[in-house]
């Protein structure tokens, strides 16, 4: 009697832990913990540090399905790090036209969270340091068997998109092929850059106004083209699903940032016929 009653506790223990195994499957890790993301790779940046030896950021990668070699774009967000209702959106929609991405995270590898307030020398360090981050981008792009190194644009919002501005007045050997700006800060003039612009931005704008962009373009001819489309009524962020709220800017300034769907309708068809043009 003693071994069956033995026997069947050993075989209800091990039904119990059976199903067990199995509820812990069907609910994911373990509480506290994050899965990883197949998408994210690591790259070696080329900022000289003195202490803590080179730093390696991560981008969030997307690809087409084949062997390649595809026309790529480096993607920078914004001022408060990946929108991944925004940004992973255009991933999306660029890998479904045919390009891998790469959406570089300028920030956690950097301990920082947002530099949405940033000024001054704070502000101008960040800036130089994410004109760096979009070419070691765009050589770890250049370098994967997947992908054509001579096909290769760069495309950010907001911050990302005046650091696109930024990468676009270096004088480098091998510049990105196009560039895309959404509601960037348009600082200087924009003539002389290295590689065809197109600027996407809101009439009501009260962050990065069109105007300055406006005032900023080119004059007289240059070699390569700047568009510039200025949507009536849109404000910041006007790409962002669901948006309509304000935010804090530098030195305690608020922006409205509000969705405009005839303004994102206009803007994906303008940017997948620009890299049409650009990179096939």
């Amino acid at each position: 009697m003693r071994r069956k009653v033995g026997s069947s506790m050993m075989h209800l223990i091990v039904i119990l832990l059976f199903v067990l195994s199995l509820t812990s499957c069907a609910h994911g890790p373990a509480p506290g913990t994050k899965p990883e993301d197949p998408d994210i790779r690591s790259f070696t940046s080329s900022e000289f540090r003195i202490i803590g030896g080179p730093l390696n950021l991560t981008g969030r990668m997307k690809k087409p399905e084949g062997d390649g070699p595809f026309p790529a774009v480096v993607l920078l967000h914004g001022c408060g790090g990946i929108s991944p209702r925004r940004d992973h959106r255009w991933a999306e929609r660029l890998t479904g036209w045919g390009y891998v991405t790469l959406q570089v995270d300028s920030f956690t590898a950097r301990g920082i969270a947002s530099v949405c307030t940033a000024s001054g020398s704070d502000a101008a360090d960040i800036r130089a340091k994410r004109v760096t981050d979009a070419y070691d981008a765009k050589r770890y792009l250049a370098g994967l068997p997947f992908v054509d190194k001579s096909r290769i644009a760069v495309m950010g919002w907001s911050h990302g998109g005046t650091i696109t501005l930024e990468t676009l007045y270096l004088k480098k050997d091998d510049p990105f092929r196009a560039a895309v700006a959404l509601y960037p800060s348009c600082r200087r003039t924009l003539a002389g850059l290295n590689a065809p612009l197109l600027i996407l931005i809101g009439e009501a704008d009260d962050w990065t106004p069109a105007g300055r962009c406006t005032i900023a373009m080119p004059q007289e001819g240059t070699e390569f083209t700047v568009s510039l489309k200025v949507y009536p009524g849109a404000h910041h962020g006007f790409d962002t699903p669901g948006a309509n709220t304000n935010v804090s800017g530098s030195r305690g300034s608020i922006h409205h940032l509000q969705y405009d769907p005839k303004a994102v309708e206009d803007a994906v068809v303008r940017v997948k016929a620009y890299f049409e043009k650009y990179l096939n």
